[in-house]
């Protein structure tokens, strides 16, 4: 097998797709010539590197949300994306106050009913 043959045949080496014969052959030629052992070997070395990039752990994606939320925060004068702060002040205010409100309306009727109980039952006593 010439050294032309056997670039020709490197993928198929390296996935172990050639028959015995053609593998024996593939072997004697990189023994028998330093360079095109070199050349296979930067190959295998090039596919793996590459077969490694398709790997999700190998890829570093860093994280932009914050820096965006940020800019867009700056940009909007904290209209969109508040500070932590401005976050849990929103809404959670309003439970308490929507308690203290309903406490204080049931204390408005439970005082209306009894002066109403008050007056009608002073006035069926002078009615008498």
């Amino acid at each position: 097998m010439t050294s032309d043959e056997a670039r020709d045949l490197f993928s198929e080496a390296l996935e172990g797709d050639l028959d015995e014969a053609q593998r024996e052959a593939f072997d004697a030629a990189l023994v028998a010539d330093e360079e095109l052992r070199v050349e296979y070997d930067e190959f295998v070395d090039t596919f793996a590197l590459v077969s490694k990039m398709g790997e999700p752990e190998a890829i570093e994606v860093p994280n932009l949300l914050p820096k965006i939320q940020d800019r867009i925060r700056r940009r909007s004068r904290g209209r969109y994306y508040r500070d932590q702060f401005s976050r849990r002040a929103g809404p959670s205010w309003m439970l308490p106050l929507v308690a203290v409100v309903a406490v204080i309306l049931v204390l408005g009727a439970a005082v209306y009913a009894l002066q109403t109980a008050v007056v009608l039952e002073t006035t069926e006593d002078h009615g008498e």
